[in-house]
């Protein structure tokens, strides 16, 4: 399941990303060729920004490739380190909870009604893109938690 998931995840973001290089180019000789600036290529950008960013955390998440601040856990001794991932976890769950499901259901139920100005596009699906991340990150937690148990029963079989 995580491969598929990994897969349609990069592609949709790899996908996207070509695709805003193309629109950018696009506003760049709309706005310096023809000297007539295209408002949509704009707007299309600014919201694809946000959904690459918000698609391409929880990826890089379930990688293991965001920023993390390793000085604090070098230093806990190795029969800790399972503790004190499970907490990180536990802030990072705190966090997907509050922020990006509650918060962005809030936000989505907000903008329901609402359309932006130059796509005409409504401004839920904008909104979409925090409970769509929320959900990815749940799933990549559920899977780091179920790692560091495997690696915990792996090492005391192992021994």
């Amino acid at each position: 399941m995580r491969k598929i998931v990994d897969k349609v995840t990069a592609f949709l973001t790899c996908s996207l990303m070509i695709v805003m290089v193309l629109v950018a180019c696009w506003q760049v000789f709309t706005r310096f060729v023809l000297n007539s600036p295209s408002t949509v290529s704009e707007e299309f950008l600014r919201y694809s920004l946000i959904w690459l960013t918000m698609v391409g955390s929880a990826y890089a998440y379930g990688k293991k490739k965001h920023l993390a601040v390793v000085f604090v856990a070098r230093k806990v001794p190795e029969k800790y380190q399972l503790y004190l991932n499970l907490l990180v976890e536990a802030f990072v769950l705190v966090f997907i909870a509050v922020i990006l499901l509650f918060g962005g259901t809030k936000a989505y139920q907000n903008a329901v009604g609402q359309v932006s100005s130059a796509l005409g596009m409504p401004m839920q699906y904008l909104y979409l893109s925090l409970i769509v991340s929320g959900v990815l990150f749940l799933f990549y937690l559920i899977l780091h938690i179920k790692d560091y148990f495997t690696k915990t029963n792996n090492t005391v079989v192992g021994e």
